[in-house]
């Protein structure tokens, strides 16, 4: 029997096809989940809208409606931009002529692709051009965004409850969303104005690790701790809060807007719902460009509040095509404002 060493080719040629092997059957599972979920979403887009309703009454529209709702759609994204600018302040370089194209570019990327692939530019593309780290980045859109998007979420909610006389129901759930986002924004504060002094290479399982290894992940929390910059002082943080509520106010107005053009006459309340209702779902990658899901959950939540359902479905399908449209159009002069072209975006690691 040989004992001399086996030859490695045939080992390392199954060993270099692992990795990929296993990514490819990863790779067809999700595919399968994401076909059967846009599947299931088209079938309930079938069976609870009435398109052929829809269809017939969209020309109605009345236009001077539907553009003050996008004229106003666009301010609400300036807004939501100008924040983002509030949040890297401490970033000269990163100015609000920049930041605003480049957040059009991403409404657009995160409409057109799934899984909030327009966030993963606005991370990208201001780290490759600025030198800016990414963890630091992605801290300021990914948690402190959502977290403020919560809060103003919560207190818009709260203040219809008060207020604009939404339904009793929402009262415990709200309660409940509240306290968590009120718990998690205390906590995302302490990190905020702590962190930097907080020892993480001594933390375990992190001491356990080898010193490099440590280093370089206490590195990274310190970067997304800069993103967080906004929290540490009480008044950066309420100006950023007062911005929130702002921009997702102007959305409220979009959305009755959209119900003047489409000719469904509900209150600033309901208004308030179905937008809420409406970002909440968008925010979920099901299909591309939400396509089922949006016109679902607004068709549903209409008829909730008692509208008709062959109205219902002509304001979802109407004012989800007219959102589109616009989204594509303002992404489409962002991109040629910061000379970008679309292989550049997927080409964004």
């Amino acid at each position: 029997m040989s004992t001399g060493p086996v030859s490695s080719d045939e080992p390392e040629d199954q060993l270099e096809d692992q990795p990929a092997s296993v990514a490819r059957g990863h790779g067809h599972v999700f595919l399968l989940i994401q076909v059967a979920a846009g599947l299931f979403a088209l079938v309930l887009l079938v069976w609870r809208v009435d398109l052929a309703a829809a269809f017939r009454l969209v020309p109605n529209i009345n236009i001077w409606w539907a553009l003050a709702g996008v004229f106003v759609f666009t301010g609400s994204k300036a807004i939501h931009a100008y924040r983002w600018r509030h949040f890297l302040r401490h970033r000269p370089e990163l100015t609000f002529r920049f930041l605003l194209p480049l957040f059009l570019v991403s409404n657009l990327a995160n409409a057109l692709v799934p899984f909030r692939a327009g966030d993963l530019i606005r991370i990208e593309l201001p780290s490759r051009q600025f030198h800016v780290p990414r963890a630091e980045l992605a801290s300021s859109v990914v948690l402190v965004e959502s977290l403020l998007d919560a809060l103003a979420f919560v207190l818009l909610l709260l203040s219809g409850l008060l207020l604009l006389d939404l339904p009793p129901v929402l009262r415990p759930t709200l309660a409940a969303t509240g306290g968590g986002v009120v718990a998690l924004m205390l906590v995302s504060v302490g990190a905020a104005r702590g962190g930097r002094s907080w020892d993480i290479e001594r933390w375990p399982p992190l001491r356990w690790l080898p010193e490099r290894v440590s280093t370089a992940i206490a590195g990274l929390v310190d970067q997304f701790i800069d993103g967080m910059a906004a929290l540490r002082d009480p008044g950066d943080a309420l100006v950023a809060l007062a911005l929130s509520v702002a921009a997702w106010t102007a959305e409220i107005a979009v959305y009755w807007l959209m119900g003047q053009a489409f000719g469904v006459d509900f209150s600033v309340a309901q208004a308030l719902v179905v937008m809420v209702a409406a970002n909440l779902i968008v925010s979920i990658p099901i299909t591309p460009w939400s396509v089922g899901p949006y016109e679902v959950v607004v068709t549903e939540a209409l008829v909730l509040m008692g509208t008709d359902r062959a109205l219902a479905s002509s304001y979802a399908v109407g004012s989800h095509l007219l959102l589109l449209a616009w989204i594509g159009l303002t992404g489409a002069i962002a991109m040629w404002a910061l000379d970008l072209r679309p292989r550049q975006l997927l080409g964004s690691r």
